[in-house]
């Protein structure tokens, strides 16, 4: 072996050796470096989604507010409608009031036609003298005055309950819009507030997101370094690698040669000795083979 060779043969034991001390680090810090552009693609797609999410519940925060846009004026609508009616509600209960003052009525009309049926009642049902009978008979009379006279009275009551009926259905409508309309509020306020709440985790995320971004650009920063170390490492030992090969091929070359030469001059002693008829000797014999 050479002095060259050696020189070539320590180099690349050392270029090795430096490239077996890169590789480590290197593999740590590609790991890492993966680690941390994994964990910024994570909070990206969580970003995303929430964003996603955000857009999501302001449409439906949005239809819902909109909903009680038009539900208020429809509720409020019924409920002055109500007061219009309680109104007149007022007024008949007052007509009918001063109505039954006027004619001296003390008794509902329901109760003076109970009076007049069972008046009469007694008469086709009971034996009764003659004066009792006149005396039964001008009570009814006078009753029936008094149901007739009480016939305004019963229009004005049944306008009453008719009033009173179409108050109840509409304040149960309006209830109903009323209890509706907190619903839709209260839900669209919850969304609000989940999407403030959103909104305040994508700022917090984002800022994990850089963060996660930076270590990453950093890592790749330093793995890119130490990976052109390693490539130069790589370039020196194949360099060297190369010479060595190179060495080693005109080495065998120079050793084919000479064993061709030796070959060579062999034969021609063999040759000799056949001419000469001398004996062969078993290396002859072998070189004699070795032309066959």
């Amino acid at each position: 072996m050479t002095s060259q060779h050696k020189e070539l043969v320590a180099e690349l034991g050392k270029h090795r050796e430096e490239i077996f001390k890169l590789r480590n680090p290197l593999n740590e810090l590609d790991k890492e470096k993966e680690s941390w552009f994994k964990k910024k693609k994570e909070l990206s797609n969580k970003i995303k989604e929430a964003i996603q999410k955000i857009k999501s519940s302001k449409a439906e925060r949005d239809s819902l507010t909109k909903e009680v846009k038009e539900l208020k004026p429809k509720r409020d609508g019924i409920n002055n409608e109500v007061k219009a009616k309680l109104s007149d509600f007022d007024k008949l209960k007052k007509e009918k009031a001063e109505l039954v003052k006027l004619l001296g009525i003390k008794e509902s009309p329901s109760r003076i036609k109970q009076q007049i049926e069972k008046l009469e009642f007694k008469i086709e049902t009971e034996t009764v003298s003659f004066e009792k009978e006149k005396e039964l008979m001008k009570n009814i009379k006078h009753f029936k005055k008094l149901y007739d006279d009480s016939s305004d009275i019963l229009a004005i009551d049944k306008k009453i309950r008719e009033l009173s009926d179409s108050i109840k259905k509409m304040r149960k409508e309006a209830n109903e819009i009323h209890k509706l309309v907190q619903e839709k509020a209260k839900k669209s306020q919850m969304l609000h507030e989940d999407i403030l709440k959103l909104s305040d985790e994508i700022d917090k995320t984002k800022v994990d997101e850089e963060e996660a971004f930076k270590k990453f650009s950093e890592l790749k920063k330093q793995f890119n370094e130490l990976n052109s170390q390693l490539k130069e490492k790589l370039k020196l030992m194949n360099d060297v690698k190369s010479e060595l090969d190179k060495i080693h091929k005109e080495k065998q070359e120079k050793r084919k040669q000479e064993q061709e030469s030796f070959l060579k001059a062999k034969e021609e002693a063999v040759n000799e000795k056949i001419k000469k008829r001398e004996k062969l000797t078993t290396e002859d014999l072998l070189v004699f083979q070795k032309m066959k």
